[in-house]
């Protein structure tokens, strides 16, 4: 998902918004507020914010690691949930930070899943002639398991897409609520009163974007 995407409620706030209008006499703050008009370029904003950069490398992470636990109970199904966690302990840590017994660890619970895989299989693919009453039993058994992984993996990716969700709508006020100060902070110091963003007035008055830019990456 592309950084426009994912942190859509900025840009659907300027675009809302339309114009952002100061009253600098009401602050006594910067110079004295004229009829003066500028524009700020949102998505120029949105590439070059630091903050958001980072935000947004933290989220892929995030993305990446909930990922990771979906992709291994589907191709793992019939492991234990107890295991499955094991897994999502070491894999959340970097590789470098991986101990030579989170490796053995991944290896011995990784052979465990296939081998269960291999077994449900061979067990199906059994004539029904040449099943034992074992093989039923056990075949129930791994049935049963499948079952219930099929709703444990439901209910993980339900929680992750709202974990994700959580995480962009917390970090998108923050970022709206610094871009418009930001914003606000130049347009005083300029003496402008009313901002637009590009994309609804390409040519109101002065680009204030650069100066708006190297506001928001002081911090």
């Amino acid at each position: 998902m592309s950084q426009s995407v994912i942190w859509w409620r900025i840009s659907v706030v300027a675009a809302i918004a339309m114009c952002i209008v100061f009253s600098l006499s009401a602050t006594g703050q910067g110079k004295p507020p004229s009829l003066g008009m500028a524009t700020v370029d949102i998505n120029k904003i949105q590439a070059q914010y630091k903050q958001m950069n980072l935000l947004q490398t933290d989220l892929n992470v995030l993305k990446q690691r909930l990922a990771g636990q979906l992709d291994r109970r589907q191709q793992m199904p019939l492991l234990s949930e107890e295991d499955q966690k094991t897994l999502d302990a070491i894999y959340a840590k970097d590789v470098a930070a991986q101990t030579a017994d989170d490796k053995k660890k991944i290896e011995e619970i990784t052979n465990r899943g296939q081998a269960l895989n291999n077994e449900f299989t061979a067990l199906r693919q059994k004539a029904e002639k040449d099943l034992t009453d074992a093989d039923k039993k056990r075949i129930k058994e791994l049935e049963d398991l499948y079952v219930k992984s099929q709703q444990e993996l439901g209910n993980l990716r339900d929680q992750s897409e709202n974990t994700i969700k959580q995480f962009v709508t917390q970090h998108s006020e923050e970022l709206t609520n610094n871009m418009r100060n930001a914003i606000k902070k130049i347009a005083e110091q300029k003496g402008i009163a009313i901002v637009f963003t590009s994309e609804i007035a390409p040519y109101a008055g002065t680009d204030i974007t650069d100066q708006v830019i190297a506001e928001l990456n002081k911090k």
